[in-house]
């Protein structure tokens, strides 16, 4: 029955009851009023109202491992496996309130501790576990970029565990509020409808879910498969071949012994005001997105600061691009919380890496190809070859297959924000939304970037064994700096 799984009472059973007075003691140990509900005008009977509507839950449904999740379970075996999200938000964070928020919004969202089968999974309820499971008030003088850092190399439960942990940190005049998570579980949409209903249920109550999410029980090719419109699967496959033969002339890192240290950093730079409307600018007279300006960018900068030696038949370089899946799926997936990502990469041509216009239309030309091919959707195909493979393989010879064989330099993971809820928040509370994502073992550095209003916010998740934290300050500058030069921006 899995995890906390049992037959449920039927009528007016003790076991009812008990559950019912468990949930009904804690609402009042959590409703007392704090200076955010004055503020928002929220008081207990609001928030009772809005959580007794719904009945007590025990456990979500199960749903069975997509293919993306496997392979992400092996990396987490390799080193954790972990992404965060943080907002910015104006004023003085109330600790009270904060964690009142997180526990309803783990109820309301049928979220909690996760239950693992040897091919499924799914969440149960915490009921009174959930005050050891709360929000983290990081200690006085800690800096944003180290507790990412440290939460980034720090794993979770292997079985039985909550795959979350929020944190807020406290700065003068603002204070960050964020989670890191087990990146298996969900992917970044996923892990925005709980940032959600976190913020709403502190300052716009009336906005909070009146319903939980849903797990997609079925895998890959159910959402992205034979029954999707256009899909052909001899082109998938064929398409990720040729993707998989173009590394053979990919540089890459040659020191086997660094790349096995698989710990990480990250880094936050800030960007110049109206950067991005720039940006957009210049991606639109070149005939390019901007994340085919990114991409160009990156790989330019890598060329300068990660050490992939040239050698006879490698003269090109290879950066990745983390993509969303959702769009192209059969059915509305706005309600699923999973990890639903594909990736693909770009060659930047030793030829073009050094002429900005040349590498930019290459970029471009490659990004709308692999679109057209649907290669991001064909990704499937190559994570059930790495899943496969690292089944017969040992920690180390996994980790030297990928520096082998899928050589990334670096790779970007780009969001708009300005489609989502954050936008509707942001300049009143909201000032700010950061994302962080992992390196995993392919590659030894990720960008990530993210638009929200006018700004455009830059992380830098990287492996220190080959990219000093020197050397990784220099390369996000000079990224910022070549973004500019390109869109014209001063100084």
């Amino acid at each position: 029955m899995g995890c906390g799984a049992g037959p449920r009472p039927q009528g007016d059973a003790p076991g009812i009851r008990s559950i019912v007075g468990q949930q009904i003691i804690r609402r009042i140990m959590l409703n007392s009023p704090s200076d955010t509900d004055r503020m928002t005008h929220r008081t207990p009977q609001t928030r009772q109202t809005q959580t007794d509507s719904r009945p007590v839950w025990r456990e979500s449904r199960t749903a069975k491992f997509n293919v993306f999740q496997r392979l992400a379970r092996q990396w987490d075996q390799l080193h954790p496996y972990n992404a965060a999200q943080i907002i910015k938000l104006r004023g003085q964070a109330d600790l009270a309130a904060s964690r009142n928020a997180w526990i309803e919004s783990l109820d309301a969202l049928n979220l909690g501790a996760l239950c693992i089968s040897e091919n499924s999974y799914h969440y149960r309820c915490l009921n009174g576990e959930a005050i050891t499971h709360g929000v983290a008030r990081c200690p006085d003088g800690t800096e944003l970029d180290q507790w990412i850092s440290d939460e980034m190399n720090r794993p979770f439960e292997a079985f039985g565990g909550v795959p979350f942990r929020p944190f807020l940190l406290q700065k003068a005049g603002h204070f960050w509020m964020g989670v890191c998570y087990q990146h298996w579980v969900a992917d970044s949409a996923s892990i925005r409808m709980l940032m959600r209903e976190w913020f709403v249920r502190q300052f716009d109550p009336t906005a909070a879910a009146r319903r939980p999410v849903r797990i997609h029980a079925g895998g890959y090719l159910s959402l992205f498969g034979p029954h999707r419109d256009g899909y052909r699967a001899a082109e998938a496959l064929m398409s990720s071949l040729r993707w998989h033969c173009q590394f053979r002339r990919i540089r890459r890192i040659e020191d086997r012994e660094k790349f096995q240290d698989m710990s990480q950093r990250f880094a936050l730079f800030s960007t110049p005001e109206g950067l991005i409307d720039r940006l957009c600018v210049t991606a639109r007279q070149a005939g390019a997105t901007v994340n085919d300006v990114f991409l160009a960018a990156i790989a330019q900068v890598c060329n300068q600061h990660v050490p992939v030696l040239r050698r006879l038949r490698r003269r090109d370089l290879a950066v990745g691009t983390i993509v969303d899946l959702r769009p192209s799926a059969n059915r509305p997936l706005n309600d699923v919380f999973d990890l639903l990502l594909g990736f693909t990469s770009i060659c930047g041509r030793a030829k073009h890496i050094g002429d900005w216009q040349a590498l930019l239309a290459s970029v471009s030309r490659q990004t709308r190809h692999q679109k057209l091919g649907g290669l991001p959707l064909a990704s499937s195909f190559r994570m059930l070859a790495g899943l496969i493979a690292g089944k017969y393989l040992s920690r180390d010879g996994m980790i030297e297959l990928y520096r082998k064989r899928v050589s990334l330099a670096g790779a970007n993971s780009n969001v708009n924000l300005n489609r989502y809820w954050p936008a509707r928040y942001h300049g009143s509370h909201l000032l700010d939304y950061i994302r962080v994502a992992p390196t995993g073992p392919m590659t030894p550095l990720v960008f990530t970037t993210t638009t929200l209003g006018k700004g455009l916010s830059v992380g830098l998740t990287y492996r220190p064994a080959i990219i000093p934290p020197e050397r990784a300050e220099k390369l996000g500058a000079m990224f910022i700096d070549r973004l500019r030069e390109v869109s014209g921006s001063p100084s």
